[in-house]
């Protein structure tokens, strides 16, 4: 009887241990998920991330990210291969083939991402808060619809939406105050666009920026007919950057 009841005990202990592994295969579940977001299947892909990642970005973030970089980089393909493994942590080096529509190329990417256990299921640890980084998305996007590049047409108000949209996001992310005003100008909105780059030239700390903010404002003052304040402007640029062609050329203009 005590050794029926041992083998008994024996057999509920190995079920119970295979019962609390997880389930499924790492690697399927971040080929999974990358299929899913070639594939423009968000909501599942976002249910594959950690619980981590989904404090850390909500739903609607993750998907508003993926639509956004979908429209500078094109998915290909990825290329999973298992690195090292420590526990219930599965590290893989991921190879992401993609197009860059800011570069206008095929590239290679690759990076390590982990796959963790958390209830019993495998869950992709990305540790990437994806709605940080919506912004510069949007600045970039705002920036290929000014230069008519990376399949889309070129439309300055187009871009000046895009470059409103990440200010209204994240009003200090000065950057696309610069975007603004360089679309404004080429629509002759001069006020618009000296309010924007007064405003990227005040929220910068970099010389080099400040310059490119004061050229642009010389340039809304020339097409005002200012000419002193446009030389100032185009001076006070120099004077920040002497390597800025730019404004030393529109300075001798106006000579």
């Amino acid at each position: 009887m005590k050794r029926f009841t041992l083998s008994l005990f024996v057999i509920f202990l190995i079920a119970t241990l295979y019962g609390c592994g997880p389930k499924g295969d790492p690697k399927e579940t971040l080929e999974s998920y990358y299929t899913n977001v070639i594939n423009a299947n968000y909501d599942a892909a976002y249910a594959l991330l950690s619980e981590t990642d989904r404090k850390a970005t909500s739903k609607d973030d993750f998907a508003l990210f993926m639509r956004l970089n979908a429209e500078l980089y094109k998915l290909n393909a990825t290329e999973v291969k298992e690195a090292e493994k420590n526990g219930e942590t599965v590290v893989f080096e991921v190879t992401e083939k993609q197009h860059s529509y800011t570069e206008e190329k095929d590239k290679s990417h690759t990076y390590k991402r982990s796959v963790v256990v958390e209830n019993g299921e495998w869950k992709v640890f990305a540790d990437k808060k994806y709605s940080e980084t919506i912004t510069s998305l949007q600045d970039s996007i705002g920036w290929l619809y000014i230069e008519g590049r990376g399949g889309k047409k070129k439309s300055l108000n187009e871009a000046a939406k895009w470059f409103n949209d990440a200010i209204n996001r994240d009003s200090s992310y000065y950057q696309s105050n610069y975007g603004l005003s360089v679309a404004y100008i080429q629509l002759e909105r001069y006020d618009d666009a000296m309010s924007a780059a007064n405003k990227y030239v005040s929220s910068s700390t970099e010389k080099s920026e400040q310059s490119i903010g004061y050229n642009v404002i010389g340039l809304c003052y020339e097409a005002k007919k200012d000419t002193q304040k446009a030389k100032e402007s185009y001076q006070k640029a120099i004077e920040l950057d002497p390597s800025n062609e730019y404004a030393k050329t529109n300075l001798n203009r106006q000579k």
